[in-house]
């Protein structure tokens, strides 16, 4: 992709994490600056425990803060980002803190969500298929007795008690439990009714279309059961990582972070769903309306941003005007010092400097306040500027903002 060149800018990034001749701003894991104005307050501390949702709530949310779909080159029904799990050792880390997290694409968010057990989510993505699918995942979340259940009804397959491992069976025992199910038509037709069951108490209104992009999607898994990979509309002959691969990847430090790789993971995600305080959002990074809205919702509930996992999204709003309104879209989410964005870089053609060996992708830190004051300093050119800035000389685990 070109990169569009929003500002005036010297040399490229070097893995210092600044510019040679652009003055020095903080790193990542560093004390950042303060960040510029006009920006969002950051909320004040609360010792208020969280309430969950009503579905009367989450559904006027999902109403209010969505903008209308838009087209995409690849479906996303699973991540293709092996190196997710980059950034969880210091995720892990952090204190917990109050706050909310906001994310894009599919079933990767739920492992940062376990990590950092926020107060709200919000997952929001330029396609209302996206929305679909984590209205999918959500009833599934509420209708699984165990993560062998949840897999069994993801996946169409006949899922019988006695034949579960159990709580605190390894990942690796679960995926072959799943892959060895009975599964035909009728498994399929019996878990997608208990799904559409589960959705009608949601009061989140679907048209025909959705409901077909629900029924294409949960077929979807149900052919490729958890060997089911991430595709291009257009195919380009590259093969990606299965979700069975993804969920059991290991974090740098060599541990299970992902949200089924515990017992305990899980359910912490399946509480926040059952809570309805994961609340999927129709929006573009750079529209008017989604982030916007959010931002005003999150300072009406005192919320700061924790993380904001953005993939590699900014990669499409490069372009000036589309780049102007994602920043305007960033100032106007609440944050603090201890904000950060989650960043996943693609290899093609050019390795990142902090790539750990067997990936094709690298996954990032860096503060709220970072970004803001490279903004206000110098800006972005490319976005190998942006997914390459503040991250100084943290390895592969990365020290937390």
């Amino acid at each position: 992709m070109k990169s569009f060149h929003v500002f005036s800018l010297g040399a490229l990034l070097l893995v210092s994490g600044c510019d040679r001749d652009a003055p020095k701003g903080p790193a990542a894991s560093a004390t950042p600056a303060p960040s510029p104005a006009p920006a969002a307050p950051a909320p004040k501390a609360s010792a208020t425990p969280p309430v969950g949702l009503s579905r009367s709530e989450l559904s006027q949310l999902f109403r209010q803060l969505s903008e209308p779909d838009r087209e995409f080159f690849s479906d996303n029904l699973i991540s293709n980002e092996t190196s997710y799990l980059q950034v969880a050792d210091a995720m892990a880390k952090l204190p917990h803190r109050r706050g909310a997290y906001l994310g894009v694409g599919p079933e990767q968010n739920f492992t940062y969500i376990a990590l950092l057990r926020p107060e709200l989510s919000f997952i929001v993505d330029i396609r209302r298929d996206n929305a679909i699918e984590q209205l999918l995942y959500k009833a599934l979340f509420e209708m699984a007795s165990s993560r062998t259940e949840f897999l069994a009804l993801l996946t169409g397959r006949r899922y019988e008690a006695k034949a579960d491992p159990g709580a605190s069976a390894p990942l690796d025992e679960i995926l072959k439990t799943v892959r060895g199910m009975p599964h035909d038509a009728q498994d399929l037709d019996a878990a997608h009714d208990g799904v559409k069951r589960r959705l009608r108490t949601f009061g989140v209104a679907l048209s025909g279309k959705d409901e077909k992009s629900l029924e294409r999607i949960h077929r979807a898994f149900f052919d490729g059961g958890v060997d089911i990979r991430f595709e291009l509309k257009e195919k380009n002959g590259r093969t990606y990582p299965t979700l069975a691969e993804l969920l059991s990847e290991k974090s740098p430090a060599g541990k299970a972070l992902g949200f089924l790789a515990s017992e305990s993971a899980f359910r912490s995600v399946q509480t926040l769903q059952k809570e309805n305080r994961i609340i999927p959002v129709v929006g573009d990074f750079a529209g008017e309306h989604a982030l916007q809205a959010i931002g005003q919702e999150l300072a009406k509930r005192d919320l700061p941003v924790l993380a904001f996992y953005v993939s590699n999204v900014e990669q499409y709003v490069m372009e000036p005007p589309q780049w102007k309104a994602w920043v305007k879209n960033v100032d106007a989410l609440p944050s603090n010092e201890h904000s950060f964005f989650i960043r996943a870089y693609l290899d093609q053609g050019r390795r990142h400097p902090l790539q750990m060996p067997g990936h094709r992708t690298a996954t990032v830190m860096t503060s709220f306040d970072h970004f803001k004051w490279r903004q206000r300093v110098r800006g972005y050119g490319s976005f190998w500027q942006v997914a390459t800035d503040g991250i100084g000389d943290a390895g592969p685990g990365q020290g937390a903002p």
